[in-house]
């Protein structure tokens, strides 16, 4: 589906649901300055408690340049919770699409309201609201799952004369995984043992959690060091781990090295110019990613010192000294809550506004900092953002401390699986590093290492996700079929004596994968 402003609004996905063939009513309600508007709203009848509802519609405003419509379910008298938002444009039909699990909230209607509360009129098209049950999301998901990170395999097993091999037997183990999910280290984890051996037990992924981040490279000006990103480098390198680079800058001036505020415009010109140069100095082809401009939707350090094109020149530079690199934005309150600051629509809108300014931009970092998971909404920012074509990660993945260790374990795995159940989302960063034995917000385990309910969780999922070791023979015609996920696999066969060792890689395609094997 386009999801552009379009002249005319497309049908109502599931032909509606149970919107079908019903229209909006306009309650009055009083703005900012004291002028009375009608607003669109959907009285909703007989919700389900614990379903999950899908919403969507068309959007045209009149009477402005822009607005920011958000759908918000609940009640006038109870709390309100957000459902989805779209910046809207006159003239043009936008698309909204979100949704909501009905809970003890009280939720009698869906409401359409301009954040700025100006007087404004809302046109509304192609409602829909569609109830699925969990089982049915989760089926949902797991179709998806067998469609975006498996393949069918075929194994033929003949002789050097070309004659099909019945009954030779099989064994196949994946050795490694396509799919890319880690999670943050820190200082803490260096000479760690115990801590490593966990994390290598489980992970094929990593990032810093602090130790590239200017304020820890540089805390005084021309004092470089680099020790402790060194001793974490040597540690992926010798393991093998992919590694993402967190990150070059950021945008919020309280994590702005202090000596860095002080400079004058030329000197912090001078200044950032300097770190992008140590940096791909140094660090050159290791990391398979760099979180080059951070949080640039809600903060603007470098804007408002450098001029509106700092961002661009930032990428411009770090992809003419590291070219093989994936450039990221990554910004919060994308995926996890509706923020007016950076809603999906205006994160398409500045990744299109860079890439057209010819910025080598290629990747799509969604921190993820969640608190109660909405699961609709969720599925429909990533599949407005898959229309860019861009990887998506969820980079700095966790749930609230707020909640109790066995909820955020329930939360956490919504998340998860939502995420890897999207074919954009190339891979998932969990914000888990222990530091002074506690974490930023969620932990894997206790300070001992032992498995707390979020790291049974990740246990759990890493062995759903994994094809682990196969057992069998071929059938006539001496071949052998699974579906494995995607990765690189070793395959052991023997017959009558003979034992051969071969090794195949399953990459994402909807064709089946023969591989041939002579004994």
């Amino acid at each position: 589906m386009c999801l552009s402003c379009k002249l005319y609004p497309e049908k109502p996905l599931y032909g509606g649901g149970i919107l079908k063939d019903k229209f909006p009513e306009f309650q009055g309600f009083t703005v900012a300055d004291g002028k009375n508007v009608h607003l669109p709203v959907f009285r909703l009848q007989d919700l389900t408690p614990g379903t999950i509802y899908s919403f969507s519609t068309w959007i045209k405003i009149k009477n402005a340049d822009s607005s920011l419509i958000t759908a918000s379910v609940g009640d006038k008298d109870s709390e309100e919770l957000c459902v989805g938002t779209v910046d809207a444009k006159p003239g043009c039909w936008s698309f909204l699409k979100g949704g909501f699990v009905a809970s003890k909230l009280n939720l009698s209607s869906i409401y359409l309201k301009n954040s700025d509360q100006e007087a404004l009129e809302i046109e509304i098209a192609s409602a829909s609201l569609q109830p699925f049950t969990e089982e049915q999301w989760i089926l949902n998901q797991q179709t998806k799952i067998n469609m975006a990170r498996k393949r069918a395999v075929t194994i033929h097993v003949s002789n050097k004369q070309g004659v099909r091999l019945e009954g030779a037997i099989l064994t196949i183990e994946q050795v490694s995984k396509d799919f890319l999910l880690g999670s943050a280290i820190a200082y803490t984890f260096i000479g760690n043992t115990p801590y490593q051996n966990w994390f290598l037990e489980r992970f094929n992924a990593a990032v810093f959690e602090d130790e590239i981040k200017w304020y820890t490279t540089e805390p005084k000006r021309g004092q470089l060091n680099y020790t402790l990103a060194d001793q974490l480098l040597e540690f992926v390198r010798r393991n093998q781990i992919t590694v993402r680079g967190h990150n070059i800058f950021w945008e919020d001036p309280k994590y702005t090295p202090g000596w860095v505020q002080n400079l004058t415009d030329s000197e912090l010109k001078s200044a950032v110019n300097s770190r992008i140069q140590s940096l791909m100095s140094k660090y050159k082809d290791e990391f398979v990613h760099w979180d080059v401009n951070n949080e640039l939707l809600h903060f603007d350090f470098y804007e408002q010192r450098l001029g509106p094109n700092a961002t661009l020149e930032f990428y411009r530079t770090v992809h003419q000294q590291d070219p093989l690199a994936t450039l990221f934005l990554n910004e919060f309150n994308v995926v996890e809550n509706c923020d007016s600051k950076s809603t999906v629509d205006k994160y398409i809108s500045k990744i299109r506004e860079l890439k057209e300014d010819g910025m080598s931009m290629d990747g799509i970092g969604l921190e993820g900092h969640f608190g109660v998971p909405n699961r609709p909404r969720i599925r429909a920012t990533l599949d407005k953002l898959a229309t860019l074509g861009l990887p998506i990660w969820l980079t700095e993945v966790d749930i609230s401390e707020t909640f109790s260790k066995e909820t955020q374990a329930i939360y956490l795995e919504q998340v998860l699986r939502e995420a890897f159940s999207h074919p954009a989302v190339d891979g998932i960063m969990l914000w888990s590093a222990i530091r002074r034995n506690k974490c930023y917000r969620m932990c894997l385990t206790d300070p001992d290492l032992n498995n707390l309910p979020t790291g049974n969780v990740v246990d759990k999922l890493l062995k759903e996700w994994e094809t682990g070791v196969l057992k069998g023979q071929t059938v006539a015609r001496g071949s052998y079929s699974f579906y494995g996920f995607l990765g690189d696999y070793k395959v052991t066969v023997s017959y009558g004596g003979q034992v051969v060792d071969a090794a195949f890689s399953l990459s994402r395609s909807e064709e089946t994968k023969h591989f041939s094997i002579q004994l």
